[in-house]
């Protein structure tokens, strides 16, 4: 996978006042390895290309043929990216844990200031370095816990102190984690569906979100965790009130324009990156959602695995099926809710909030009307399945994709690299090795 070219900036848990001060990189001595970067896979410069006008061959062949070109099911990169004057950064922290579970989920203290800062700095980041260097920033920080219908009602009386603000800006980028995703997500729904927006560019960087709930394991196991937390298990049921508000937001959100950047962690330990449980939300399917997987470098080298869950989250940014291959994968890919620092990990790293920020600005609009949100929700049935046969049998339907044998072989070729090289340690990985054996003559 390309690996988009990022200056990595490796903050050491900054407190929330000293958010905006980058950390200066310590140079490496002989005692001190330095740490290679995060990642976020896949790159957005090796998702999305500058729109092509078909060659005159191309036009000859479709007119003999009687084909019509298909409506794409991506964006494009854009040739004009907007002047930006006024823009807004806002930051909504994920749920309030109890004491002893804070080492676990994160502490989130502060986390509202420290997400407005980082936006902030991030739509700095790109205003100077594209002619926008007069741009004025607001940063508004949304405190406030209980459950997310109750956050949405307080945040809103909060965000009334702003409106005048939100209502002048060019640019509203919102940058949310856990918890906070479905209750950003609503308040932007409840915005626009308001008229306070009406013509802005909108983004939503939307960090390890709880939108189709945790773990199921965990329900049972973590009886402690009443109160909000318990809500977020309805998130699995897409018959639940909550499921369905959160449904009926993210569609109109999408219909109005705003860019959606879903990221998720390789080694969440609450949230996995897939269907029923989900970081990316993955039954929607909408040309304005951008999917990537953050990969903590401490922890996991930028082996196959990762390489190839940036794969298949590729082809759903440029709206070709994955087969459900991140489900499948979603199960040895769990992190230990007792050991994994995923899901609070990637809120410190710079590149998530310019991955967002780049998909809101650079991105084209569709042609024509912007088509709904489709939600196609998987009925029954947890993360794990018995069947050894569905890994290597969704592997072979998604190299037979005719994208991926013409525009992707290039990358297949690489991941043949990178699986003859890979030394999985885990029992659970060691199986999945095993199982894409049978497959790899096909890659």
């Amino acid at each position: 996978m390309d690996i988009d070219d990022v200056t990595p900036v490796r903050p050491s848990t900054p407190k929330a006042d000293a958010a905006t001060k980058p950390t200066a990189p310590k140079t490496p001595t002989s005692s001190t390895k330095a740490l290679p970067p995060n990642l976020l896979l896949p790159s957005f410069s090796g998702t999305y290309k500058l729109k092509e006008n078909p060659s005159i061959l191309k036009q000859i062949a479709q007119l003999l043929l009687r084909t019509q070109q298909s409506s794409a099911k991506h964006v494009y990169l854009t040739k004009e990216p907007p002047k930006i004057k006024k823009a807004v950064a806002i930051g909504v922290h994920g749920l309030f844990p109890a004491n002893y579970l804070r080492p676990m989920i994160g502490q989130p203290t502060g986390t509202s200031i420290k997400f407005a800062n980082h936006c902030a700095e991030a739509i700095r980041r790109w205003a100077n370095s594209h002619g926008c260097e007069d741009c004025e920033i607001e940063k508004i920080a949304l405190e406030g816990e209980g459950k997310i219908g109750e956050r949405v009602e307080n945040l809103w009386k909060l965000l009334l102190n702003w409106i005048e603000l939100i209502r002048d800006a060019d640019l509203i980028l919102i940058a949310c984690h856990s918890q906070g995703v479905p209750v950003s997500i609503m308040l932007l729904a409840k915005l626009i569906e308001l008229g306070v927006v009406s013509s802005t560019k909108v983004g939503v960087c939307a960090m390890a979100g709880v939108l189709l709930g945790p773990f199921p394991d965990y329900r049972s196991s973590m009886g402690i965790l009443m109160g909000s937390a318990a809500e977020l298990w309805e998130f699995a049921d897409p018959q639940s009130e909550v499921s369905k508000r959160l449904e009926a937001s993210i569609k109109a959100v999408l219909s109005y324009g705003a860019r959606l950047t879903y990221i998720g962690s390789i080694d969440d330990q609450l949230v996995p990156v897939e269907m029923i449980q989900s970081a990316i939300y993955a039954p929607a399917h909408h040309p304005y959602i951008y999917r990537a997987v953050f990969i903590d470098s401490r922890i996991h080298a930028p082996d196959f695995i990762a390489h190839l869950v940036g794969f298949a989250l590729k082809l759903r940014n440029l709206g070709v099926s994955d087969h459900g291959l991140i489900r499948e994968l979603s199960t040895p890919l769990a992190g230990s809710l007792y050991s994994g620092e995923g899901h609070s990990r990637l809120y410190d790293d710079p590149q998530v909030y310019d991955l967002a920020v780049t998909h809101a600005l650079e991105t084209t609009d569709v042609e024509g009307a912007v088509p709904p949100c489709e939600v196609h929700h998987r009925p029954g049935g947890g993360l794990s399945n018995p069947n050894p046969y569905h890994l290597p049998w969704i592997m072979r339907g998604l190299l037979e994709e005719d994208f991926v044998k013409t525009e992707l072989s290039a990358e297949t070729a690489e991941l043949v690299r990178q699986f003859d090289d890979w030394k999985p340690v885990t029992k659970a990985l060691k199986d999945v090795k095993y199982r894409l054996e049978a497959v790899r003559s096909k890659l």
